[in-house]
């Protein structure tokens, strides 16, 4: 591999790139339009070839690519325009969009319910700066420089292109079930436009899914079970209020609602194939929703840039009429402290790290590739560094005011229950579809707050699920650079496809599938993190990767974001990851477990997406190693280097005034070479 600079005098360059450039720098290095041109040192201006597009004629070196790898990347004269965000302000709503989505409505509380309330923040915010923003920076800033999505841009690294390849299915993996929960959502919103002083979920309807077993939450007529507690945790102050009368009634009148009227659940998943029949109800509200997604990507980041100004900003107006409403209420305060006043004891629980982790990864999006998707239609110069530290700090600022709300609207529950805080609701879905709805179908103008609510979890799950779809879609515009002429056509064919595959999520047995999908689909989103570390830190070089970003913008990632990226991060995740895989349990629905078979499938599910890495790193090493060029793997491809074809220019106007090429040590890894 061959190294730019060396022993070439500064008078030399100073002359050759003034030819080139028509002017010069004081260490003599070109400048074209005012912009800085890249150091001497080889790892900022390493270009291994110069292709078609930069000289005019290929030679077979220049158009060597992995397999199964893109078309010139850098060729626009042949190959149609890949298209920019409109200004950076789409970037910004898009990536606060993709991060901001339904999990930190409800995902976020619920884990914080689960696991000690303050208790679980700590975890949270030391993974969130070791982790979670330094990989928000690196994932972001390698789309821009590279201007490529997730499956292309490991020509850096060929022998990691599987990484790209599990991103991009994971990601259309969620898309298929994460659309399903939305349409639950457009269930509830047009069930709210209808009269009556009270929500049909707020009272037990025998006509339409009440069962003898079903009751509504009453402080003057409680549960036997929930009586008993109290007498045994001493808040016998309370009973003077509800007196002693009381229920062994077990299911709420919005839980019967959920599961009876609206999923019309079914038996469990005795049988491979049998789903039992069809809800056409939530069948036409998820048509709806994917026939809203199709319109708004239709045309690539033409036309979800333009959408994702009202579906990333109206949902914090909803957030915060939601909010003033929660801590207007009588018992608000008793649920904001159990979210903030932490239960040390927690701490010591890896478990609870493990959770925090995990949520980390849903709510910022990292390594699931929408992140480096979104950042490869940026402008080459844009300032992605500042985005991603506010970005990943807005995400996490929004999941704290969604958690206030939420235990607000618990606490007051749990006062008109005569409950504790921690016994008002069991967690997940029951969050958003059983708690909520309970809690404002009593309001006067419940309707209002119904479809406020209702409409901020579509339009928070809209953005996300833009970028899911995209990342699919990129990925094969990027591979296959002709096709960017059918975007229409292309999105149109995702679209349809994920609609029927999600069809059975929507059935009698849909909620059993749409767990499994959700326990397994990402299960290995952490592991895929640790090879995109490796990949980019270890095999490409972390000292090259901090060169590009500041060759890039002009910034210069710390030592404290090298350490952070080689060590913290991967040795962190790797050990979460093990521990659990090691503690994990068969997923269940409620009290029921699932069949053998049925956990089976889960596990091929995740085998689907996380087999790639291994799958396409030996299909690499195998091609080269046939080619008699076994460490090409580990190489940059000769189409690897900026995405921009005028920064590229630059740092190929640099490369030949140098004129001497030495040969680099070992196996050409930047993060082992010593100076």
């Amino acid at each position: 591999m061959p190294r730019i600079g060396g022993e070439m005098t500064e008078k030399k360059a100073q002359n050759g790139a003034s030819e080139q450039n028509g002017q010069t720098s004081q260490n003599g290095q070109g400048v074209q339009n005012g912009a800085k041109a890249p150091g001497s040192n080889w790892r900022s201006n390493y270009v291994p070839a110069i292709l078609e597009s930069d000289k005019g004629a290929k030679s077979p070196a220049d158009t060597e690519k992995a397999p199964g790898g893109p078309e010139d990347p850098v060729s626009e004269d042949e190959h149609p325009d890949r298209g920019q965000w409109g200004s950076k302000w789409e970037f910004i709503f898009s990536c606060v969009g993709l991060s901001v989505g339904i999990g930190n409505v409800w995902r976020f509380p619920a884990l914080a319910y689960e696991n000690g309330g303050g208790a679980f923040l700590i975890p949270y915010i030391i993974i969130l700066v070791l982790v979670g923003k330094p990989m928000y920076l690196m994932e972001t800033a390698l789309g821009q420089y590279s201007q490529l999505g997730p499956m292309s841009v490991w020509s850096m690294a060929p022998i990691m292109k599987g990484v790209g390849a599990a991103m991009v299915i994971i990601s259309l993996i969620v898309s298929i079930y994460y659309n399903v929960i939305m349409c639950y959502t457009l269930f509830f919103t047009f069930a709210s436009f209808q009269s009556g002083s009270i929500a049909p979920w707020s009272w037990c309807n025998t006509e339409l899914f009440a069962t003898d077993n079903c009751y509504v939450r009453n402080a003057s007529f409680p549960t036997c079970k929930a009586l008993q507690k109290l007498v045994e945790t001493n808040k016998t102050d309370m009973l003077p209020e509800m007196g002693v009368n009381c229920h062994n009634r077990s299911e709420l009148a919005a839980q019967q609602y959920f599961e009876r009227y609206v999923l019309k659940l079914g038996p469990m998943l005795d049988e491979p194939g049998d789903i039992g029949s069809m809800n056409w109800q939530l069948a036409l509200c998820l048509l709806l929703s994917w026939i809203i997604v199709f319109f708004c990507l239709m045309k690539g980041v033409k036309s979800s840039g333009k959408v994702v100004y009202v579906t990333a900003t109206v949902p914090y107006m909803f957030l915060i009429a939601i909010l003033a409403y929660g801590c207007t209420l009588d018992g608000a305060i008793d649920g904001i402290k159990f979210f903030f006043i932490p239960k040390w004891e927690r701490l010591a629980d890896v478990t609870v790290w493990q959770k925090a982790a995990e949520q980390m990864f849903f709510s910022l999006s990292v390594s699931w590739g929408g992140l480096i998707m979104f950042g490869s239609y940026n402008k080459f110069n844009h300032k992605v560094h500042i985005d991603a530290m506010v970005i990943s700090s807005l995400d996490f600022l929004t999941s704290i005011i969604a958690s206030v709300a939420v235990f607000s609207i618990l606490g007051s529950m749990a006062r008109s229950g005569g409950v504790e805080v921690g016994d008002v609701v069991k967690s997940g879905q029951n969050l958003a579809f059983i708690a909520f709805p309970e809690a404002i179908g009593n309001v006067p103008g419940w309707q209002l707050w119904s479809v406020l609510f209702f409409l901020m979890l579509y339009t928070l799950g809209l953005d996300s699920e833009f970028a899911l779809l995209e990342t699919f879609t990129t990925a094969i515009y990027d591979t296959i650079p002709s096709s960017r002429n059918y975007k229409v056509l292309i999105t149109f064919a995702a679209s349809s496809s994920c609609f029927l595959l999600g069809l059975p999520c929507v059935s009698q047995a849909g909620p059993y599938v749409l767990k499994l999908m959700d326990t397994f689909g990402g299960l290995g989103v952490m592991l895929i993190a640790v090879f995109e570390l490796v990949g980019i830190m270890w095999v490409y070089g972390v000292n090259r990767f901090c060169d590009n970003i500041q060759f890039m913008n002009d910034f210069k990632p710390s030592i404290v974001f090298k350490v952070c990226w080689v060590l913290i991060a991967p040795f962190m995740l790797g050990i979460i990851f093990v521990y659990s895989t090691y503690q994990f349990e068969p997923p269940t629905y409620g009290d029921e477990e699932y069949p053998t078979w049925a956990v089976g499938v889960g596990w091929a599910l995740a085998g689907v997406s996380v087999l790639q890495i291994p799958i396409w790193g030996l299909c690499v090493l195998v091609y080269y190693t046939f080619k008699g060029n076994f460490l090409q793997s580990f190489r940059p491809l000769p189409s690897w280097g900026p995405g921009d074809k005028e920064a590229r220019k630059r740092l190929l106007s640099v490369r030949g005034q140098l004129m001497r090429r030495d040969e680099l040590h070992g196996a050409d890894n930047a993060a082992l070479e010593v100076e």
